[in-house]
């Protein structure tokens, strides 16, 4: 999250233009086949609901999308082509998922529908496309995209702009809000807000803008501190954003903030997860349904999908085994 991290912290392959973090080399490492479907998951009843998920046995190309049953432990497969198929994100009904796929050659955005596997290409192959999130009334997809070829100030590739579209493709217009790259958009309950990670303070934190890019406002401030925040995720009843963050030196963290008041920028945020020996980083953290429990990425001696109480207590671990694992994103009830 700092200058040469964007997106941050993000374990995959320079082909599909992501940058790296520095050292995280590990996220793969070993000759035994990845974990990724069965025996992936253990029961946890106490927990309940359904998690969509991304797992690579990296640097090997057959990532893909699968669905863990949080309450038996159960893993199927959404996604079989050999692909690179992630950033998987629901429907409001929890009928359809869209993601990011290279099956046709291309970074591009696609449907599909789960009860009969339909797939549907949305975006036309122009530019990088990437991290969609389905607007709450089904109406919208936003996603990131380079597809305008704006080039950025340093001259080390394109920004990304936040585009909006319809779930079948149509209607695709940038999102003007300033000039910078934007990452990772998510949208409030109520449709009314996106939120999302920006550098165009010269560091990565996140802002929040109206759905047609008005009233810009900073979130999080990492100027001067080496560090930034990322992933930001949206409560149920819309008064607290979690998100990724970290401190130059330091593993990054998950933490929440509350959003809706005017001294937004004088709330401290409040720290969910804490720094363990062989931490790399808590990242992509997701909201259960009912806003009582955290979905997350851990990366330590492996890459694991946790869950824990927004007051950091009943850490969980949800998966096991070998295998990249990595962007939960909780169905809707």
């Amino acid at each position: 999250m700092s200058g040469n991290i964007a997106p941050m912290n993000r374990c995959l392959s320079g082909a599909l233009g992501l940058a790296l973090l520095a050292g995280l080399a590990s996220c793969g490492g070993s000759s035994s086949p990845a974990t990724c479907g069965t025996g992936a998951g253990r029961p946890h009843p106490e927990i309940g609901g359904e998690v969509l998920y991304y797992c690579s046995d990296w640097p090997s190309v057959n990532g893909g999308l699968y669905l863990l049953d949080v309450a038996t432990g159960g893993v199927r497969a959404l996604t079989s082509d050999l692909a690179w198929n992630l950033d998987g994100a629901w429907s409001p009904d929890g009928s359809r998922i869209v993601f990011q796929s290279t099956r046709d050659g291309r970074d591009d955005i696609y449907v599909m529908d789960l009860s009969g596997g339909r797939v549907q290409r949305l975006t036309d192959g122009r530019g990088f496309n990437e991290y969609p999130s389905w607007s709450p009334d089904g109406q919208w997809i936003s996603f990131n995209s380079t597809r305008d070829g704006v080039a950025d100030s340093g001259g080390t590739g394109y920004y990304r702009d936040l585009y909006l579209m319809h779930p079948d493709g149509t209607d695709i217009h940038r999102l003007v809000i300033h000039s910078g790259t934007f990452n990772e958009a998510a949208w409030s309950p109520d449709g009314r807000s996106l939120a999302f990670q920006s550098d165009m303070g010269g560091t990565f934190d996140i802002y929040r803008a109206g759905a047609d890019g008005s009233g810009l406002q900073k979130l999080t401030h990492h100027e001067g501190t080496g560090g930034g925040a990322g992933f930001p995720r949206w409560s149920p009843d819309g008064t607290r954003i979690t998100f990724a963050a970290l401190a130059a030196g330091q593993p990054a963290l998950i933490y929440w903030l509350t959003v809706g008041q005017d001294n937004v920028d004088q709330i401290e945020p409040h720290r969910v997860t804490a720094s363990v020996p062989g931490l790399r980083f808590d990242d992509y953290p997701d909201w259960s349904p009912d806003g009582t429990w955290i979905v997350f990425e851990r990366n330590a001696n492996d890459s694991q999908l946790f869950a824990v109480r927004p007051d950091g207590s009943d850490l969980t671990q949800l998966t096991h085994g070998r295998g990249v694992k990595v962007l939960p994103r909780w169905r809707p009830a």
